[in-house]
């Protein structure tokens, strides 16, 4: 073959390499685009797969919301509401801090809540109201009141010394249907539950009980007594010698007296059921029975120094199990879902049933935890103002 046409199909040859190459470049710049494309799109589904769990999967600190009310004012949760009192008229907020209702119960007064009445006093004067404000009672008793009490139906006053008075039971018609008389007896407390009398019949009644310090032996102890408003005493029970500071009602129909050493759990007649429950070294913080009997127990020395709590046990009927807060907390309490460990700047909430805490940034400072509303709503103070949480699970 000549020169030229070897040179001529050389040029021809590198011209068919080339125009071969081409559509392969070609190829190569769309796969790599498409790629891109690809990987793109699996960032964007990742990050709104993260935006979802971060929205929808994970619990959320819902809204925190100041109220009309000081730190001072005898602030309290009051079912959905708050209820404080200003020196001369109490007032209830709702939890988005709107005013629902007010009444004027005078100065130095002082009120105690039920799940949907309230009893206010003055003086000797006595107030029961609904929760929306409506006055139910108004009278004035005998003598001072020293407190009170009220439930579904009834209402007691305990009026006169503390081991010379005598307690007034109020029907819902404002009808005087008891007057129980103290005597050897320093009344503590009173208060009302629920339990049925006839088993078959399956109806409930509101019963009230009292704990008191009786002083007629030679050893000082603790009395508890129970009452079916209308038919005076129904039980009447002598406690241990350690002293009792607390009766709870376990939703069941018992009522559940803590001491400074154990729990003892009686019946509606003040029998003894079921097994004492050794408490030593620990003191009754909070009760929730919404879903089951869930109990709160932090160490006593915490209590009596004023001291951040970072370790509580929780106690059900079946489980008493130990609950290790990420850090001291300014207080720890039950909602019906979980339990809340609340610091300055974080809320750390804890399934029941669980072990582990997640937490939640909060959006004030908080300076102390003052109650606990329903819908799982903590009441609180920052320095001197009052908030309602929403809180988490």
């Amino acid at each position: 073959m000549d020169k030229s046409k070897m040179h001529r199909y050389r040029l021809a040859s590198g011209s068919l390499t080339q125009a071969s190459r081409a559509p392969r470049t070609g190829r190569r710049r769309g796969r790599g685009r498409v790629f891109l494309v690809l990987l793109l799109l699996a960032v964007a589904l990742f990050a709104a797969g993260r935006v979802k769990n971060a929205r929808v999967g994970r619990p959320t600190l819902g809204r925190v919301t100041r109220i009309g009310a000081t730190v001072g004012q005898n602030v309290t949760a009051f079912g959905d509401g708050v209820l404080f009192y200003d020196g001369a008229t109490l007032r209830c907020i709702s939890a988005a801090g709107g005013s629902t209702w007010s009444y004027q119960v005078g100065a130095n007064a002082a009120y105690q809540v039920g799940k949907r009445r309230i009893a206010a006093w003055s003086g000797n004067d006595l107030y029961i109201l609904s929760d929306r404000g409506r006055l139910l009672y108004n009278n004035k008793m005998p003598d001072t009141i020293q407190f009170a009490a009220v439930g579904e139906t009834y209402a007691a006053v305990f009026c006169g010394a503390a081991d010379q008075g005598v307690v007034t039971v109020i029907d819902g018609q404002g009808q005087t249907v008891d007057k129980i008389p103290i005597e050897s007896l320093a009344l503590q407390s009173l208060g009302f539950f629920t339990a049925s009398l006839d088993k078959g019949a399956g109806q409930n009644a509101e019963l009230m009980w009292m704990l008191g310090l009786n002083t007629s032996g030679t050893v000082i102890s603790m009395q508890l007594s129970t009452f079916q408003p209308g038919r005076l005493s129904i039980g009447k029970t002598l406690l241990s010698d350690h002293l009792a500071y607390r009766v709870y009602d376990d939703g069941a129909g018992n009522l559940g007296v803590v001491t400074t050493r154990e729990i003892q759990h009686y019946n509606y007649r003040g029998v003894s059921i079921g097994n004492r429950e050794l408490i030593y070294g620990y003191a009754l913080h909070d009760v929730n029975n919404e879903r089951g009997l869930h109990r709160l127990l932090i160490p006593e020395q915490e209590v009596s120094r004023s001291l951040r709590i970072d370790n509580v046990r929780l106690v059900t009927d079946h489980v008493d199990r130990m609950l290790h807060l990420p850090v001291p907390c300014l207080d720890v309490r039950l909602g019906s879902r979980a339990t809340y460990g609340i610091s300055e700047n974080t809320v750390y909430a804890c399934r029941f049933g669980e072990t582990s805490f997640e937490s939640f940034a909060l959006p004030i400072q908080v300076t102390a935890v003052l109650d606990m509303m329903e819908g799982n709503r903590a009441i609180v103070a920052s320095g001197s103002d009052i908030y309602v949480i929403e809180l988490p699970l």
